[in-house]
């Protein structure tokens, strides 16, 4: 064990990829239900793990603070994003950490970025209708020299789904379906 995950567990699941490319092909999902004005329920669906299927019961509320029309309920669609990302570069991090022998004692990203309304709101407006940019800092502290973190690091957000995601264009495709009322 280091870091808390297991040396074991790390190797046998990477054997297991390359031995059947299939088990490292993953299926997320997530519902959202409108309960009111800015508030929805969260519930994930559940995930495929290459042929497996894993039951995922997690629930949670997204809303905007009162400032934006919410009731403040929880935290808003672009909190949730940036700590997605955040989390992604985390777990990434820990894993090339263990992967390379480093004992992490503490780590905490830190994720901000900045949005203008003008466009959501259909007022105009500058800049794009997304974040322009968006900043994170890694705060490590660790048995290993700063040039093997800083390794680690860029390992870990070239390794990070979400931080591909969102560095790369991405793909974007939805459906309407409409029911009418009785």
């Amino acid at each position: 064990m280091r870091n808390n995950l297991s040396l074991s567990g790390l190797s046998e699941f990477a054997n297991e990829v390359r031995e059947a490319p299939e088990e490292a092909e993953i299926s997320y999902g997530v519902n959202l239900t409108w309960e009111t004005a800015t508030r929805s329920a969260v519930k994930t669906k559940p995930m495929k793990v290459g042929p497996h299927k894993v039951s995922r019961s997690f629930s949670w509320k997204v809303d905007e603070p009162r400032q934006l029309l919410g009731a403040n309920h929880g935290p808003n669609p672009q909190e949730l994003m940036l700590s997605g990302l955040g989390a992604c570069i985390m777990v990434a991090f820990v894993v090339g950490a263990t992967a390379k022998g480093v004992q992490l004692d503490s780590l905490e990203v830190d994720v901000e970025g900045d949005l203008n309304l003008s466009g959501f709101l259909g007022l105009g407006g500058e800049g794009p209708m997304g974040f322009p940019k968006i900043r994170y800092t890694l705060k490590v502290m660790a048995d290993a020299p700063k040039d093997l973190l800083e390794e680690i690091h860029l390992q870990a957000v070239a390794h990070s789904p979400n931080a591909m995601t969102i560095a790369n264009p991405v793909s974007l495709e939805g459906t309407l379906n409409v029911d009418t009322p009785e």
